[in-house]
């Protein structure tokens, strides 16, 4: 509930969360939720004890033996998860594809990890979600769904971009020096509005720019808010 309430109050002003965090009836909600809030607005050198989150996800780690449990077929929210995709400090990574029969589609599903459910990491998470929503451009991996999955962990639905890495597209194809340019073009521009939106990427590599079938150059998530200059702990 701590994180629902998060989400609806943190793009709000100041007075107005006050206001309807005073409203509330559970002292303890109200409690949680403004330690969210105040997480969300910590800059980069204040998440916690780093030490402590990467403790809890080596033990996680420990535990799996290596080998880690095979999900497919679980549900996380609408989603119903196919293979894993990759895995990283922070968060996992699946295919999914939807499950409920409102529609057909694929998505990439992250999903942050056991044991980094502190309140700070998850604003941070959570953010990250807020960021990637407003990134609505075609050469950035679209936002698609977002939400808690059953056991209260937060997760997001990215555009399942499928491609080659820009670099490897272009020497299968002998790409002249007409159709590199208008892929760094296309990189350019997408780069240039998340800047106008106050993100920075922070990773420009080939591996993160892939490029469809139809020649079109895709960002995949790595990003941060300018403003802050926050490392965002859902990459991988």
């Amino acid at each position: 509930a701590a994180r629902e309430l998060f989400e609806l109050l943190v793009e709000l002003d100041e007075r107005e969360r006050d206001e309807r965090l005073a409203a509330l009836a559970d002292a303890a909600l109200a409690t949680r939720v403004r330690r969210l809030l105040a997480a969300d607005r910590l800059p980069d050198a204040a998440l916690g004890d780093p030490l402590a989150a990467a403790a809890a996800w080596l033990a996680e780690e420990k535990r799996d033996a290596g080998l880690p449990p095979d999900r497919r077929g679980e549900r996380i929210g609408p989603w119903r998860i196919l293979s894993p995709l990759g895995r990283g400090g922070m968060g996992e990574v699946f295919l999914a594809e939807r499950a409920d029969g409102a529609f057909e589609r694929r998505v990439a599903l992250k999903l942050l990890k056991r044991g980094l459910d502190s309140e700070e990491i998850v604003a941070r998470f959570l953010a990250e979600r807020r960021i990637l929503a407003r990134l609505d451009h075609p050469g950035i991996a679209q936002l698609v769904d977002g939400g808690l999955a059953p056991d209260g962990r937060p997760y997001f639905a990215l555009e399942l971009v499928e491609g080659e890495s820009i670099t490897n597209w272009c020497a299968a194809r002998r790409a002249s020096l007409e159709e590199r340019l208008r892929l760094v073009l296309d990189v350019v521009a997408a780069v240039d509005f998340a800047h106008r939106n106050l993100v920075v990427h922070r990773d420009l590599k080939p591996s993160n720019i892939l490029v469809t079938a139809a020649g079109q150059a895709k960002l995949l998530d790595r990003r941060q808010p300018a403003a802050t200059q926050r490392v965002l702990l859902g990459r991988c």
